[in-house]
């Protein structure tokens, strides 16, 4: 039941964790980011830095987690429950990137989708 009632406070947790992992892992590219003056620097004339890209739409994600958690919280706050296709969603979203990138937090993914798609009794018939 605990991991119900704040599945929404842990996918802000994968999104934060996604966020630092993904300053870590990109700080030298950040950094060359930086140096080229932030404005218009993913894509030139006839350049397209997919590093820059990447890290921009890895902390995207991050940020996009967070956002959804944050909802997912509110939401449970005032019905109780939580839709459960956002569930399957969340289980799909991990199935389908463990599976193409197994050494990933995707898998975080998983555990959390399944308790939602699956609520506890108590979730559907809220007192």
């Amino acid at each position: 039941m605990w991991a119900y009632q704040k599945a929404g406070w842990l996918l802000v947790a994968i999104g934060i964790i996604h966020c630092g992992i993904g300053l870590i892992l990109g700080w030298e590219i950040l950094a060359a980011w930086h140096d080229a003056g932030w404005w218009h620097s993913i894509e030139g004339v006839d350049t397209l830095h997919m590093d820059r890209f990447a890290v921009l739409w890895f902390q995207v994600a991050g940020l996009g987690w967070i956002a959804l958690g944050w909802l997912m919280q509110q939401w449970l706050q005032r019905f109780g429950s939580l839709p459960v296709a956002l569930g399957w969603a969340l289980l799909a979203t991990g199935v389908l990137v463990a599976y193409v990138l197994p050494i990933s937090g995707a898998w975080l993914f998983m555990p959390l989708g399944l308790r939602v798609a699956l609520p506890p009794r108590t979730a559907l018939n809220p007192a």
